[in-house]
């Protein structure tokens, strides 16, 4: 793999959703220790020069996972590879998505992954580029200008990643915290085509070794609701710390419910009239969505914790 650096500032998820569809999800404890992704699994798991069974595919390990008891372990040279394994995800150029997983790099080691724009690696732009650096630091890429964010060693941390084709808007959320945020057209296509782990940590002597489990890619799908009914829900303080409202026109009933980056409802739902109240206590800083359902019409707003 050749990197190409890629970078601009600003984002955030924006839009309505209601269903959602699971693209992928995987947690690798269906397979045996020692076994390759992309040989085994197949699609949509393949490597960058589509090799699968090649020393750019990665083996699955028991040495440590989030859930269960396997993931799957890339590691590499200083230099970089040879491990550069590719999830595709369908050269996707309109809709909403999250793309999420578990992460662990132990300490001394990095690791990176890039958002393609084209399913078969090479072919397109990098859309972005993230190095998870060995002291503990994360780089940002994406159109020749870099940000820098962190990330936990030696223990799982989250990687939420969410994409809105429509707004071009798109966020990377680290353990909970968006640290992240970019439009998906700059520079290139707006296009989400995959997703290369590449095994990396940013150059010599920094030797890449990091872990991934639970991959899930999800769709969110459109909200089929009257343009008019949408001005009447009202969600605040936003951002919110410790309590958020919602408000409803009087002598109305509805059903709201939270729910994180990955589609998972963190408040289940809650029915009310007029206006009703979550405890954010607990919760990790980040982006969530609250959902109203009102019969069989749904609205979704866009809510920031902090």
């Amino acid at each position: 793999m050749k990197r190409s650096l890629l970078f601009t500032l600003l984002g955030g998820f924006a839009g309505l959703i209601s269903a959602q569809t699971v693209l992928v999800n995987e947690n690798f404890d269906s397979y045996t220790e020692g076994e390759l992704v992309a040989q085994t699994i197949g699609l949509p798991w393949s490597t960058w020069s589509v090799d699968p069974g090649s020393t750019e595919d990665t083996p699955i390990s028991d040495e440590q996972a989030s859930s269960g008891t396997l993931s799957m372990k890339v590691s590499g040279v200083a230099a970089g590879g040879p491990t550069d394994l590719v999830l595709r995800l369908g050269d996707r150029s309109t809709g909403s998505y999250t793309l999420s997983w578990n992460m662990y790099v132990p300490s001394g080691n990095g690791g990176y992954f890039n958002i393609q724009r084209n399913e078969v690696p090479g072919t397109g732009s990098f859309m972005l580029e993230v190095t998870f650096k060995v002291d503990g630091t994360i780089e940002f890429m994406n159109n020749t200008v870099a940000s820098d964010g962190s990330y936990p060693q030696d223990t799982w941390f989250s990687v939420a990643l969410a994409f809105d084709l429509e707004t071009l808007d798109a966020t990377l959320d680290i353990d909970g915290t968006t640290q992240y945020g970019w439009q998906t057209d700059t520079p290139g296509p707006n296009q989400i085509g995959g997703i290369d782990f590449f095994a990396y940590a940013g150059g010599a002597p920094n030797v890449p070794l990091y872990y991934v489990d639970d991959v899930l890619f999800t769709e969110l799908g459109p909200v089929g609701i009257e343009e008019n009914a949408l001005t009447e829900v009202h969600v605040y303080p936003n951002p919110a710390t410790d309590v958020l409202t919602v408000e409803l026109p009087h002598g109305t009933t509805a059903i709201a419910s939270l729910v994180d980056v990955t589609g998972r409802t963190v408040v289940d739902g809650t029915t009310f009239g007029s206006r009703t109240q979550f405890a954010l206590n607990g919760l990790s800083k980040g982006l969530y969505f609250v959902r109203v359902r009102e019969n069989s019409k749904d609205v979704v707003r866009r809510v920031i914790v902090e």
